[in-house]
């Protein structure tokens, strides 16, 4: 059942901005976790806790079917550092974790008797290896304030929308489906 006198146009709006919402805090509990239990870049749980959160937070500004991304404005922020953390979560869900774009994820023959890293045990055979980017460790803190700024505007956005398009409805006795 639709409820009468709400456009599709406003169904959908609310639709991205809820899903956008669940997304970013999705992330935001996934960074909590992170903090808590993550001590170290060499942590087995670093790489895909981090793939986790990028992903989560950068799915709304990516081409979700069929309504697209959010609106330009959601990516927009009043602090320089934070613009540019966002940017950088975006483009690296975009070129590393989502995708693997070769200037990002090098393949590299490890030879017989030799270390890739300084002071670490020589390997034994022949071995390869895949490199990734980690975000640094100390960057999370300010990735959880990012998510809060943009979790709390997308929170009022969609309960006033919610409000406005059904507050003032009669609505069926069971849960429906907005779009």
């Amino acid at each position: 059942m639709k409820v009468s006198h709400i456009s599709e146009k406003e169904r959908i709006n609310l639709y991205k901005i809820a899903i956008a919402h669940n997304d970013v805090t999705e992330a935001l509990f996934t960074i909590r976790l992170f903090l808590k239990t993550v001590n170290d870049i060499r942590d087995p749980n670093f790489q895909p806790l981090q793939d986790a959160i990028v992903i989560a937070y950068a799915r709304p500004f990516t081409e979700n079917r069929p309504y697209g991304p959010l609106d330009r404005k959601w990516g927009m922020f009043s602090g320089h550092g934070m613009q540019r953390l966002h940017e950088l979560l975006v483009d690296t869900r975009n070129t590393l974790i989502a995708h693997s774009d070769k200037l990002y994820r090098k393949v590299q023959i490890i030879p017989d008797g030799t270390s890739t890293v300084p002071g670490l045990p020589t390997t034994k055979g022949l071995g390869i290896t895949v490199g990734t980017k980690k975000i640094a460790i100390d960057m999370f803190p300010r990735i959880e304030a990012l998510c809060l700024d943009l979790g709390g505007r997308l929170d009022t956005e969609m309960f006033d929308l919610l409000d406005s398009l059904y507050g003032d409805k009669e609505l069926p006795s069971e849960p429906f489906d907005l779009v």
